[in-house]
């Protein structure tokens, strides 16, 4: 039981971790406050949650795959082009964690989170395919809450001009959603080149594990 529990507590220590790890894509752009992997994952959960039953989806498993899909952050970081890391690399670091994370839990559970991990991985379900349309499409959303928030209209371009070249969407709820959040955002009126928020050549390269708030907890320590 106290060797239970033990692996419970650093399962939250884990999960917890999340709240603290900046989404590197704003810090780069020196986004102020930026958004952290966990606020990410539940605002994907949430609207995961908001399907119509009419949506030939598995709405609990959305969910289930929006909450775990990222928790190997919580260990190596958001890991993106920008990082100097491989896709086969960031592949087997991702892997590695989160075969460790579910370890920690009751075998069901522990297998049940793997599971989803994997088949979000692979894209091998609806469900998955959902939830990856879901990953770029809120981190769209955020895009344009920023420039609104700091009253930098387009100075996000950037990560629409990219998402909308190199990914297609693959559902339909998530195209209607595309379609709506593009309208409103015509509505703004163009930036200033020279008011983008921050700079991807003044920023450098950023860590990918960027802490927030008072934790300092080692990455590396978190896998025995």
């Amino acid at each position: 039981m106290s060797s239970n529990c033990s692996k419970f507590f650093e399962y939250m220590r884990l999960i917890g971790q999340l709240k603290q790890v900046e989404r590197t894509g704003w810090v780069r752009k020196g986004v102020k406050n930026p958004e952290s992997v966990a606020e990410h994952s539940y605002r994907m959960a949430m609207a995961a949650f908001a399907l119509p039953r009419n949506s030939n989806l598995d709405k609990d498993k959305c969910i289930k795959i929006a909450l775990v899909h990222d928790m190997a952050e919580s260990i190596v970081g958001d890991l993106t082009p920008w990082c100097g890391v491989s896709k086969e690399e960031k592949s087997k670091k991702e892997k590695e964690a989160t075969t460790h994370i579910t370890s920690l839990v009751p075998d069901e559970a522990g297998k049940e989170m793997y599971q989803l991990w994997l088949e979000y991985e692979n894209q091998s379900s609806p469900e998955a395919q959902f939830v990856k349309d879901l990953d770029k499409f809120e981190m769209l959303v955020q895009a344009y809450e920023y420039e609104d928030l700091q009253s930098k209209p387009r100075s996000l371009q950037e990560f629409f001009d990219h998402t909308l070249e190199k990914y297609k969407f693959a559902t339909e709820h998530v195209k209607k959603w595309m379609e709506e959040l593009i309208l409103h955002r015509d509505k703004s009126k163009p930036l200033d080149p020279l008011k983008s928020v921050g700079s991807a050549d003044k920023q450098g390269a950023q860590s990918p594990l960027i802490k927030k708030r008072k934790l300092d907890i080692n990455p590396e320590d978190s896998i025995h």
